[in-house]
């Protein structure tokens, strides 16, 4: 599945994700959501 992650989370010192679940929420870092995702970084939005 591909993943894109949005650039401007790169502002951030904590992304917080979720694990589908409302209770299963993280902090984690732009970086490691990139790298946990095996994401694409791409500008989503304008």
């Amino acid at each position: 599945m591909r993943t894109i992650v949005d650039v401007a989370l790169a502002q951030y010192d904590v992304v917080w994700a979720a694990g589908g679940h409302p209770h299963y929420v993280f902090p984690t870092s732009y970086d490691e959501l990139l790298r946990i995702t095996a994401g694409e970084a791409a500008e989503v939005g304008a």
